[in-house]
Protein backbone atom coordinates (compact mmCIF):
# COMPACT_ATOMS: atom_id res chain seq x y z
CA UNK A 1 0.00 0.00 0.00
CA UNK A 2 2.89 2.31 -0.47
CA UNK A 3 2.63 5.63 -2.39
CA UNK A 4 3.15 5.62 -5.98
CA UNK A 5 3.23 9.22 -7.23
CA UNK A 6 4.28 7.97 -11.12
CA UNK A 7 0.96 6.41 -11.03
CA UNK A 8 -0.76 9.34 -10.08
CA UNK A 9 -3.41 10.84 -12.45
CA UNK A 10 -1.29 14.19 -12.92
CA UNK A 11 1.81 11.97 -14.03
CA UNK A 12 -0.37 9.67 -16.09
CA UNK A 13 -2.47 12.47 -18.13
CA UNK A 14 0.79 14.55 -18.90
CA UNK A 15 2.49 11.41 -20.17
CA UNK A 16 -0.27 10.62 -22.72
CA UNK A 17 0.13 14.48 -23.85
CA UNK A 18 3.56 14.61 -24.22
CA UNK A 19 3.39 11.35 -26.07
CA UNK A 20 0.58 12.76 -28.48
CA UNK A 21 1.88 16.49 -28.74
CA UNK A 22 2.47 18.31 -31.49
CA UNK A 23 6.37 17.60 -31.57
CA UNK A 24 5.96 14.16 -31.67
CA UNK A 25 3.46 14.30 -34.52
CA UNK A 26 5.34 16.11 -36.42
CA UNK A 27 8.05 14.08 -36.81
CA UNK A 28 6.43 11.03 -36.73
CA UNK A 29 4.46 12.74 -39.65
CA UNK A 30 8.29 13.69 -41.80
CA UNK A 31 9.37 10.30 -40.64
CA UNK A 32 6.46 8.64 -42.41
CA UNK A 33 7.02 11.00 -45.19
CA UNK A 34 10.75 10.08 -45.87
CA UNK A 35 10.22 6.73 -45.27
CA UNK A 36 7.43 6.49 -48.02
CA UNK A 37 9.37 8.79 -50.33
CA UNK A 38 12.19 6.05 -50.08
CA UNK A 39 10.15 3.18 -49.90
CA UNK A 40 8.53 4.28 -53.05
CA UNK A 41 11.81 5.40 -54.93
CA UNK A 42 12.68 1.89 -53.86
CA UNK A 43 10.00 -0.08 -55.07
CA UNK A 44 9.84 1.60 -58.34
CA UNK A 45 13.11 0.86 -59.08
CA UNK A 46 13.06 -2.76 -58.07
CA UNK A 47 10.04 -2.82 -60.44
CA UNK A 48 12.17 -1.09 -63.22
CA UNK A 49 14.38 -3.48 -62.78
CA UNK A 50 12.43 -6.69 -62.92
CA UNK A 51 10.91 -5.44 -65.80
CA UNK A 52 14.03 -4.80 -67.41
CA UNK A 53 15.19 -8.03 -66.77
CA UNK A 54 11.83 -9.44 -68.39
CA UNK A 55 11.99 -8.02 -71.54
CA UNK A 56 15.37 -8.92 -71.68
CA UNK A 57 14.34 -12.30 -71.42
CA UNK A 58 11.55 -12.01 -73.61
CA UNK A 59 13.69 -10.37 -76.69
CA UNK A 60 16.53 -13.42 -76.01
CA UNK A 61 13.74 -16.42 -75.75
CA UNK A 62 12.10 -14.59 -79.26
CA UNK A 63 15.58 -14.53 -81.18
CA UNK A 64 16.43 -17.70 -79.46
CA UNK A 65 13.32 -18.67 -81.38
CA UNK A 66 13.33 -17.30 -84.70
CA UNK A 67 17.72 -18.27 -84.89
CA UNK A 68 16.11 -21.87 -84.23
CA UNK A 69 13.87 -22.00 -86.75
CA UNK A 70 16.47 -20.81 -89.64
CA UNK A 71 18.93 -23.32 -88.65
CA UNK A 72 16.05 -26.20 -88.12
CA UNK A 73 15.60 -25.44 -91.68
CA UNK A 74 19.43 -25.49 -92.40
CA UNK A 75 20.16 -28.89 -90.84
CA UNK A 76 16.53 -30.38 -93.10
CA UNK A 77 17.84 -29.29 -96.41
CA UNK A 78 20.72 -31.01 -95.60
CA UNK A 79 19.57 -34.17 -94.34
CA UNK A 80 16.83 -34.18 -96.86
CA UNK A 81 20.59 -33.91 -99.24
CA UNK A 82 22.20 -36.56 -97.76
CA UNK A 83 18.82 -38.55 -97.56
CA UNK A 84 19.03 -38.49 -101.06
CA UNK A 85 22.16 -39.31 -102.07
CA UNK A 86 22.29 -42.33 -99.52
CA UNK A 87 18.96 -43.59 -100.91
CA UNK A 88 20.38 -43.76 -104.46
CA UNK A 89 23.40 -45.55 -103.05
CA UNK A 90 21.83 -48.10 -101.30
CA UNK A 91 19.08 -49.07 -103.25
CA UNK A 92 21.03 -48.66 -106.62
CA UNK A 93 23.73 -50.99 -105.74
CA UNK A 94 25.96 -48.51 -107.82
CA UNK A 95 29.44 -49.64 -108.04
CA UNK A 96 32.61 -47.02 -107.55
CA UNK A 97 32.38 -45.61 -111.45
CA UNK A 98 28.47 -45.29 -110.68
CA UNK A 99 29.03 -43.18 -107.65
CA UNK A 100 31.80 -40.96 -109.61
CA UNK A 101 28.97 -39.93 -111.99
CA UNK A 102 26.78 -38.44 -109.25
CA UNK A 103 29.34 -35.64 -108.95
CA UNK A 104 27.80 -32.97 -111.26
CA UNK A 105 24.50 -33.63 -109.51
CA UNK A 106 26.47 -33.03 -106.06
CA UNK A 107 27.79 -30.11 -107.65
CA UNK A 108 23.78 -28.81 -108.32
CA UNK A 109 22.83 -29.46 -105.10
CA UNK A 110 25.70 -27.53 -103.68
CA UNK A 111 25.52 -24.41 -106.09
CA UNK A 112 21.96 -24.02 -105.53
CA UNK A 113 22.82 -23.70 -101.16
CA UNK A 114 24.29 -20.85 -99.43
CA UNK A 115 25.54 -22.74 -96.43
CA UNK A 116 27.33 -25.82 -97.52
CA UNK A 117 30.82 -25.97 -97.90
CA UNK A 118 30.88 -29.48 -100.19
CA UNK A 119 30.03 -32.80 -100.00
CA UNK A 120 31.97 -36.18 -100.04
CA UNK A 121 30.87 -39.80 -100.26
CA UNK A 122 33.54 -41.90 -98.52
CA UNK A 123 33.87 -45.82 -98.79
CA UNK A 124 33.72 -48.11 -95.76
CA UNK A 125 37.98 -47.05 -95.64
CA UNK A 126 37.75 -44.04 -95.76
CA UNK A 127 39.13 -43.19 -99.15
CA UNK A 128 36.65 -40.55 -101.18
CA UNK A 129 34.55 -41.96 -103.83
CA UNK A 130 32.93 -38.47 -105.33
CA UNK A 131 33.16 -35.10 -104.07
CA UNK A 132 32.26 -31.68 -105.06
CA UNK A 133 35.59 -29.46 -104.86
CA UNK A 134 37.05 -28.62 -108.02
CA UNK A 135 39.91 -30.54 -108.28
CA UNK A 136 39.24 -34.58 -107.71
CA UNK A 137 40.80 -35.29 -104.05
CA UNK A 138 40.33 -39.55 -105.02
CA UNK A 139 43.35 -39.41 -102.41
CA UNK A 140 41.85 -37.93 -99.69
CA UNK A 141 41.16 -40.35 -96.77
CA UNK A 142 38.89 -39.23 -93.76
CA UNK A 143 39.23 -42.63 -92.01
CA UNK A 144 40.64 -41.16 -88.61
CA UNK A 145 38.01 -38.41 -88.03
CA UNK A 146 35.37 -39.12 -85.35
CA UNK A 147 32.58 -39.01 -87.52
CA UNK A 148 33.90 -41.84 -89.28
CA UNK A 149 34.69 -43.75 -86.57
CA UNK A 150 31.30 -43.26 -84.88
CA UNK A 151 29.22 -44.66 -88.08
CA UNK A 152 32.07 -47.81 -88.41
CA UNK A 153 30.64 -48.94 -85.06
CA UNK A 154 27.15 -47.33 -84.77
CA UNK A 155 24.57 -49.18 -87.63
CA UNK A 156 22.19 -46.19 -87.50
CA UNK A 157 21.44 -44.05 -90.59
CA UNK A 158 20.36 -41.21 -88.82
CA UNK A 159 22.14 -37.81 -89.79
CA UNK A 160 25.25 -37.28 -87.44
CA UNK A 161 26.10 -33.50 -86.59
CA UNK A 162 29.62 -33.25 -84.88
CA UNK A 163 31.96 -30.61 -84.15
CA UNK A 164 33.57 -28.12 -86.33
CA UNK A 165 36.79 -29.26 -87.98
CA UNK A 166 39.74 -27.90 -90.08
CA UNK A 167 38.79 -28.93 -94.15
CA UNK A 168 41.73 -30.63 -95.25
CA UNK A 169 40.68 -30.08 -98.90
CA UNK A 170 40.26 -26.34 -98.28
CA UNK A 171 41.20 -25.52 -94.94
CA UNK A 172 38.20 -24.15 -93.77
CA UNK A 173 36.37 -24.24 -90.82
CA UNK A 174 33.04 -26.42 -91.32
CA UNK A 175 30.43 -28.41 -89.51
CA UNK A 176 30.47 -31.94 -90.86
CA UNK A 177 26.94 -33.41 -91.02
CA UNK A 178 26.97 -37.04 -91.96
CA UNK A 179 24.81 -40.42 -92.65
CA UNK A 180 25.84 -43.93 -92.51
CA UNK A 181 25.55 -45.99 -95.79
CA UNK A 182 24.90 -49.56 -95.50
CA UNK A 183 24.68 -52.34 -98.10
CA UNK A 184 21.54 -54.70 -98.41
CA UNK A 185 22.50 -56.80 -95.43
CA UNK A 186 23.00 -53.11 -93.23
CA UNK A 187 26.61 -53.20 -93.29
CA UNK A 188 28.92 -50.59 -93.57
CA UNK A 189 29.94 -49.33 -96.58
CA UNK A 190 30.96 -45.65 -96.40
CA UNK A 191 29.95 -42.28 -95.41
CA UNK A 192 28.24 -38.98 -96.65
CA UNK A 193 30.06 -35.67 -95.89
CA UNK A 194 27.93 -32.78 -96.11
CA UNK A 195 29.72 -29.84 -94.56
CA UNK A 196 28.55 -26.29 -93.61
CA UNK A 197 30.40 -23.52 -93.59
CA UNK A 198 31.16 -21.61 -90.11
CA UNK A 199 31.42 -18.31 -92.07
CA UNK A 200 27.80 -18.52 -93.03
CA UNK A 201 26.73 -19.30 -89.56
CA UNK A 202 29.02 -16.42 -88.03
CA UNK A 203 26.79 -14.17 -91.01
CA UNK A 204 23.81 -15.51 -89.69
CA UNK A 205 24.56 -14.72 -85.61
CA UNK A 206 26.11 -11.52 -86.62
CA UNK A 207 22.86 -10.11 -88.69
CA UNK A 208 21.09 -9.97 -84.85
CA UNK A 209 21.26 -7.17 -82.84
CA UNK A 210 22.44 -8.30 -79.42
CA UNK A 211 24.18 -5.95 -78.66
CA UNK A 212 28.10 -5.21 -77.78
CA UNK A 213 28.54 -6.92 -75.65
CA UNK A 214 25.69 -9.85 -76.05
CA UNK A 215 26.62 -13.66 -77.52
CA UNK A 216 24.84 -16.09 -79.38
CA UNK A 217 25.62 -19.40 -80.69
CA UNK A 218 24.89 -23.17 -81.68
CA UNK A 219 26.11 -26.20 -79.44
CA UNK A 220 25.20 -29.61 -79.69
CA UNK A 221 23.21 -31.19 -76.70
CA UNK A 222 26.34 -32.35 -75.25
CA UNK A 223 27.77 -28.99 -74.49
CA UNK A 224 29.97 -29.04 -77.76
CA UNK A 225 30.09 -25.39 -79.32
CA UNK A 226 29.59 -25.63 -83.15
CA UNK A 227 29.84 -21.68 -83.24
CA UNK A 228 29.36 -18.70 -81.05
CA UNK A 229 29.08 -14.96 -81.33
CA UNK A 230 31.59 -13.19 -80.05
CA UNK A 231 33.85 -15.60 -82.56
CA UNK A 232 36.90 -17.18 -81.44
CA UNK A 233 38.69 -20.31 -83.11
CA UNK A 234 39.62 -21.29 -79.55
CA UNK A 235 35.67 -21.61 -79.34
CA UNK A 236 35.06 -24.30 -82.01
CA UNK A 237 34.33 -27.98 -80.61
CA UNK A 238 34.93 -26.32 -76.93
CA UNK A 239 32.78 -28.40 -74.49
CA UNK A 240 31.23 -26.21 -72.05
CA UNK A 241 28.94 -28.38 -70.23
CA UNK A 242 27.65 -28.00 -66.82
CA UNK A 243 25.73 -30.72 -64.83
CA UNK A 244 23.12 -28.00 -63.75
CA UNK A 245 22.91 -26.69 -67.41
CA UNK A 246 22.66 -29.88 -68.93
CA UNK A 247 19.98 -31.45 -66.95
CA UNK A 248 17.81 -28.03 -67.30
CA UNK A 249 18.17 -28.38 -71.18
CA UNK A 250 17.11 -32.12 -71.04
CA UNK A 251 14.58 -31.01 -68.82
CA UNK A 252 13.47 -27.95 -71.27
CA UNK A 253 13.12 -27.62 -74.88
CA UNK A 254 13.10 -23.70 -74.38
CA UNK A 255 13.64 -21.21 -71.27
CA UNK A 256 15.79 -18.33 -70.36
CA UNK A 257 18.27 -18.15 -67.73
CA UNK A 258 20.21 -15.33 -65.56
CA UNK A 259 23.92 -16.89 -65.73
CA UNK A 260 27.58 -15.79 -66.11
CA UNK A 261 29.19 -17.42 -69.28
CA UNK A 262 31.58 -20.48 -68.87
CA UNK A 263 33.28 -18.81 -72.12
CA UNK A 264 34.62 -15.21 -71.13
CA UNK A 265 32.71 -14.94 -67.30
CA UNK A 266 30.41 -11.66 -68.78
CA UNK A 267 26.69 -11.97 -66.91
CA UNK A 268 23.90 -12.17 -69.37
CA UNK A 269 20.56 -12.82 -69.55
CA UNK A 270 19.89 -16.07 -71.47
CA UNK A 271 17.10 -17.47 -73.90
CA UNK A 272 17.62 -20.78 -75.51
CA UNK A 273 15.83 -23.25 -77.67
CA UNK A 274 16.22 -26.95 -79.27
CA UNK A 275 15.53 -27.15 -82.90
CA UNK A 276 12.77 -28.75 -83.81
CA UNK A 277 14.09 -31.50 -85.76
CA UNK A 278 18.12 -31.70 -84.78
CA UNK A 279 19.85 -32.23 -81.45
CA UNK A 280 21.38 -28.65 -81.73
CA UNK A 281 20.51 -25.59 -78.99
CA UNK A 282 20.32 -22.09 -80.35
CA UNK A 283 21.46 -19.62 -77.06
CA UNK A 284 21.14 -15.85 -77.31
CA UNK A 285 21.91 -13.76 -74.46
CA UNK A 286 22.65 -10.01 -74.17
CA UNK A 287 25.01 -8.57 -71.42
CA UNK A 288 23.04 -7.56 -68.20
CA UNK A 289 25.36 -4.19 -68.06
CA UNK A 290 23.95 -3.54 -71.22
CA UNK A 291 20.64 -4.41 -70.43
CA UNK A 292 20.73 -2.13 -67.40
CA UNK A 293 22.40 0.38 -68.54
CA UNK A 294 19.65 3.47 -69.17
CA UNK A 295 18.31 2.00 -65.96
CA UNK A 296 21.24 2.62 -63.66
CA UNK A 297 20.90 5.89 -65.45
CA UNK A 298 17.45 6.31 -64.72
CA UNK A 299 18.19 5.41 -61.00
CA UNK A 300 20.81 7.76 -60.34
CA UNK A 301 18.74 10.50 -61.35
CA UNK A 302 15.53 9.31 -59.25
CA UNK A 303 18.34 8.91 -56.45
CA UNK A 304 19.11 12.43 -56.60
CA UNK A 305 15.39 13.44 -56.99
CA UNK A 306 14.56 11.76 -54.13
CA UNK A 307 17.76 12.55 -51.94
CA UNK A 308 17.38 16.25 -52.60
CA UNK A 309 13.63 16.27 -51.93
CA UNK A 310 14.06 13.99 -48.46
CA UNK A 311 17.17 16.76 -47.66
CA UNK A 312 14.61 19.15 -48.14
CA UNK A 313 11.56 17.60 -46.06
CA UNK A 314 13.80 17.51 -42.86
CA UNK A 315 15.32 20.90 -42.89
CA UNK A 316 11.58 22.28 -43.07
CA UNK A 317 10.24 19.50 -40.63
CA UNK A 318 13.23 20.40 -37.96
CA UNK A 319 12.11 24.40 -38.46
CA UNK A 320 8.52 22.96 -37.74
CA UNK A 321 9.21 21.13 -34.59
CA UNK A 322 11.73 23.91 -32.88
CA UNK A 323 8.54 26.31 -33.67
CA UNK A 324 6.01 23.72 -31.65
CA UNK A 325 8.41 22.93 -29.00
CA UNK A 326 8.78 26.53 -28.34
CA UNK A 327 5.42 26.94 -28.39
CA UNK A 328 4.75 24.09 -26.38
CA UNK A 329 7.26 25.39 -23.48
CA UNK A 330 4.86 27.15 -21.31
CA UNK A 331 2.30 24.75 -21.64
CA UNK A 332 5.06 22.03 -20.64
CA UNK A 333 5.61 23.94 -17.38
CA UNK A 334 2.07 24.35 -16.51
CA UNK A 335 1.46 21.07 -16.73
CA UNK A 336 4.54 20.32 -14.24
CA UNK A 337 3.06 22.35 -11.77
CA UNK A 338 -0.13 20.83 -12.22
CA UNK A 339 1.31 17.30 -11.51
CA UNK A 340 3.69 18.83 -8.74
CA UNK A 341 0.24 19.87 -7.32
CA UNK A 342 -1.55 16.47 -7.82
CA UNK A 343 1.19 14.51 -6.31
CA UNK A 344 1.36 16.93 -3.44
CA UNK A 345 -2.56 16.15 -2.90
CA UNK A 346 -2.14 12.02 -3.62
CA UNK A 347 0.45 12.51 -0.84
CA UNK A 348 -1.73 14.14 1.40
CA UNK A 349 -4.65 11.86 1.04
CA UNK A 350 -2.27 8.98 1.42
CA UNK A 351 -0.94 9.98 4.83
CA UNK A 352 -4.67 11.04 5.78
CA UNK A 353 -5.48 7.51 5.28
CA UNK A 354 -2.61 5.35 6.29
CA UNK A 355 -0.75 4.93 9.04
CA UNK A 356 2.78 6.78 9.11
CA UNK A 357 4.79 3.83 10.94
CA UNK A 358 3.60 0.74 9.08
CA UNK A 359 1.78 2.45 6.34
CA UNK A 360 -0.76 0.43 7.00
CA UNK A 361 -4.85 1.86 6.88
CA UNK A 362 -5.33 4.35 10.20
CA UNK A 363 -8.54 3.67 12.08
CA UNK A 364 -10.18 6.86 10.35
CA UNK A 365 -9.91 5.03 6.95
CA UNK A 366 -10.63 1.43 8.26
CA UNK A 367 -13.79 2.58 9.45
CA UNK A 368 -14.61 3.76 6.06
CA UNK A 369 -14.04 0.70 4.08
CA UNK A 370 -15.41 -1.16 6.85
CA UNK A 371 -18.50 0.57 7.02
CA UNK A 372 -18.61 0.16 3.10
CA UNK A 373 -18.17 -3.93 3.28
CA UNK A 374 -20.43 -4.39 5.90
CA UNK A 375 -23.28 -2.47 4.23
CA UNK A 376 -22.12 -4.22 0.73
CA UNK A 377 -22.67 -7.51 2.58
CA UNK A 378 -25.56 -7.00 4.46
CA UNK A 379 -27.20 -6.13 1.02
CA UNK A 380 -26.33 -9.43 -0.94
CA UNK A 381 -26.32 -11.90 2.10
CA UNK A 382 -22.51 -12.64 2.23
CA UNK A 383 -20.41 -14.11 5.28
CA UNK A 384 -18.47 -11.75 6.45
CA UNK A 385 -15.32 -12.20 8.80
CA UNK A 386 -13.70 -9.91 11.48
CA UNK A 387 -9.91 -10.50 13.31
CA UNK A 388 -8.49 -8.77 16.15
CA UNK A 389 -4.95 -9.19 16.31
CA UNK A 390 -2.65 -8.22 18.70
CA UNK A 391 1.26 -8.30 19.37
CA UNK A 392 1.78 -10.28 22.63
CA UNK A 393 4.24 -8.66 25.61
CA UNK A 394 4.70 -5.80 23.42
CA UNK A 395 4.73 -3.46 26.46
CA UNK A 396 7.78 -5.60 27.70
CA UNK A 397 9.35 -5.63 24.66
CA UNK A 398 9.29 -2.16 24.79
CA UNK A 399 10.56 -1.59 27.62
CA UNK A 400 13.60 -3.93 27.37
CA UNK A 401 14.82 -2.51 23.65
CA UNK A 402 13.44 0.69 23.47
CA UNK A 403 11.00 2.91 21.73
CA UNK A 404 12.62 2.56 18.20
CA UNK A 405 13.49 -1.36 18.27
CA UNK A 406 9.58 -1.35 19.56
CA UNK A 407 8.43 0.77 16.11
CA UNK A 408 10.46 -1.71 14.16
CA UNK A 409 9.28 -4.49 15.30
CA UNK A 410 6.07 -3.07 14.53
CA UNK A 411 6.52 -2.39 10.99
CA UNK A 412 8.11 -6.39 10.63
CA UNK A 413 4.76 -7.42 11.94
CA UNK A 414 2.14 -5.00 9.65
CA UNK A 415 4.18 -6.81 6.42
CA UNK A 416 4.11 -10.49 7.85
CA UNK A 417 0.32 -9.48 8.04
CA UNK A 418 0.04 -8.72 4.55
CA UNK A 419 1.57 -11.51 3.48
CA UNK A 420 -1.59 -13.25 5.50
CA UNK A 421 -4.17 -10.88 4.09
CA UNK A 422 -3.42 -11.14 0.22
CA UNK A 423 -6.53 -10.60 -1.35
CA UNK A 424 -8.06 -7.56 -2.88
CA UNK A 425 -11.09 -7.06 -1.04
CA UNK A 426 -9.42 -8.07 2.10
CA UNK A 427 -8.86 -4.57 4.42
CA UNK A 428 -5.96 -4.67 7.30
CA UNK A 429 -5.81 -1.53 9.23
CA UNK A 430 -3.59 -0.55 12.36
CA UNK A 431 -6.04 -0.23 15.09
CA UNK A 432 -3.94 1.44 17.98
CA UNK A 433 -0.61 0.69 19.75
CA UNK A 434 0.41 -3.02 18.91
CA UNK A 435 -3.19 -3.80 17.54
CA UNK A 436 -3.97 -4.68 14.22
CA UNK A 437 -7.72 -5.14 12.43
CA UNK A 438 -8.88 -7.49 9.68
CA UNK A 439 -12.06 -7.31 7.23
CA UNK A 440 -12.33 -10.38 5.17
CA UNK A 441 -15.35 -10.06 2.91
CA UNK A 442 -17.08 -13.47 1.68
CA UNK A 443 -14.83 -15.20 4.52
CA UNK A 444 -16.41 -17.55 6.54
CA UNK A 445 -15.61 -19.37 10.13
CA UNK A 446 -13.38 -21.86 8.95
CA UNK A 447 -11.53 -19.24 6.47
CA UNK A 448 -11.02 -16.60 8.76
CA UNK A 449 -9.36 -18.93 11.02
CA UNK A 450 -6.86 -20.28 7.83
CA UNK A 451 -6.03 -16.75 7.56
CA UNK A 452 -5.65 -15.71 11.41
CA UNK A 453 -2.98 -19.15 11.75
CA UNK A 454 -1.43 -17.94 8.81
CA UNK A 455 -0.75 -14.62 10.10
CA UNK A 456 0.50 -15.78 13.33
CA UNK A 457 2.60 -18.29 12.10
CA UNK A 458 3.80 -15.53 9.78
CA UNK A 459 4.88 -13.49 12.69
CA UNK A 460 6.52 -16.51 14.32
CA UNK A 461 8.73 -17.24 10.96
CA UNK A 462 10.32 -13.10 11.57
CA UNK A 463 12.10 -14.96 14.51
CA UNK A 464 12.06 -11.64 16.61
CA UNK A 465 13.88 -12.03 19.59
CA UNK A 466 11.94 -11.18 22.75
CA UNK A 467 13.35 -12.11 26.38
CA UNK A 468 10.76 -11.19 27.88
CA UNK A 469 8.10 -13.53 26.23
CA UNK A 470 7.79 -17.42 27.33
CA UNK A 471 8.79 -18.32 23.79
CA UNK A 472 11.31 -16.05 23.38
CA UNK A 473 10.26 -14.57 20.60
CA UNK A 474 7.55 -11.99 19.25
CA UNK A 475 4.47 -13.67 18.75
CA UNK A 476 0.92 -12.62 18.08
CA UNK A 477 -2.90 -13.45 19.69
CA UNK A 478 -5.85 -13.09 17.01
CA UNK A 479 -10.13 -12.81 18.08
CA UNK A 480 -12.59 -13.53 15.12
CA UNK A 481 -15.91 -13.36 14.75
CA UNK A 482 -18.39 -14.25 11.46
CA UNK A 483 -21.26 -13.21 10.44
CA UNK A 484 -23.72 -14.14 7.55
CA UNK A 485 -25.93 -11.46 7.48
CA UNK A 486 -29.12 -13.53 7.59
CA UNK A 487 -31.66 -12.45 10.77
CA UNK A 488 -31.21 -13.57 13.35
CA UNK A 489 -27.04 -13.65 12.56
CA UNK A 490 -26.97 -9.51 11.12
CA UNK A 491 -24.24 -7.90 13.15
CA UNK A 492 -23.69 -4.04 12.62
CA UNK A 493 -20.06 -2.88 12.27
CA UNK A 494 -19.34 -2.31 16.12
CA UNK A 495 -20.78 -5.53 17.17
CA UNK A 496 -18.77 -7.46 14.66
CA UNK A 497 -15.94 -5.20 16.36
CA UNK A 498 -17.22 -6.18 19.66
CA UNK A 499 -17.04 -9.74 19.17
CA UNK A 500 -13.94 -9.55 17.64
CA UNK A 501 -12.15 -7.89 19.98
CA UNK A 502 -13.78 -10.37 23.00
CA UNK A 503 -12.06 -13.15 21.19
CA UNK A 504 -9.10 -11.27 21.06
CA UNK A 505 -9.71 -10.82 24.77
CA UNK A 506 -9.98 -14.62 25.51
CA UNK A 507 -6.50 -15.16 23.59
CA UNK A 508 -4.45 -13.00 25.67
CA UNK A 509 -6.14 -13.96 28.62
CA UNK A 510 -5.00 -17.88 27.87
CA UNK A 511 -2.00 -18.97 26.75
CA UNK A 512 -1.57 -16.05 23.62
CA UNK A 513 -0.29 -16.80 20.49
CA UNK A 514 -2.89 -18.31 19.14
CA UNK A 515 -6.79 -17.66 18.20
CA UNK A 516 -10.27 -17.59 19.45
CA UNK A 517 -13.29 -17.56 17.55
CA UNK A 518 -16.33 -15.55 19.33
CA UNK A 519 -19.13 -17.77 20.49
CA UNK A 520 -17.06 -21.25 19.86
CA UNK A 521 -17.52 -23.70 22.42
CA UNK A 522 -14.24 -24.72 24.86
CA UNK A 523 -14.25 -27.78 22.76
CA UNK A 524 -14.28 -26.83 19.51
CA UNK A 525 -11.03 -24.73 20.17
Amino acid sequence: MSLNVKNAPGSQVLKRRDRVNGTHVVMAFIAFTLVTLIGSNAWLAWRGYEKELGLAKESSLNLAHAVSQQFDSVFSDVDRTLENIGFRIEQGNMSRQAIKALQPELVNSLSRSDHLHSIFVFDRDGLSLVDTQPRRSSSTRNADRPYFLAHMTNPSTRMRISAPLLSRTTGTWVIPVTRRLNDGNGNFIGVILASIRVDYVRDVLDGYAIGEHGAAGLSLADGTILVRRPFDVADLGRNIANPHITAGLKSFRSGTARMVSPVDGVMRVLGFEFTQNHPVVVAVARAESEILRSWWRSLFIQSIMVLVLSVFIAIFGRFVVHIIRLRSQERLEIERAHQQVSEANLRLQHLAAHDGMTDLLNRRAFDARAAALVSHSARHQRSLSMLMLDVDHFKAYNDHFGHQPGDECLRLVANALKSAARRPADVLARYGGEEFIMMLPETDAAGARTIAENAIQAVRALRIDHPRSPLGIVTISAGGTTTQFAPPMALTLTELIEQADAALYEAKTGARDGYREHGARPQDR
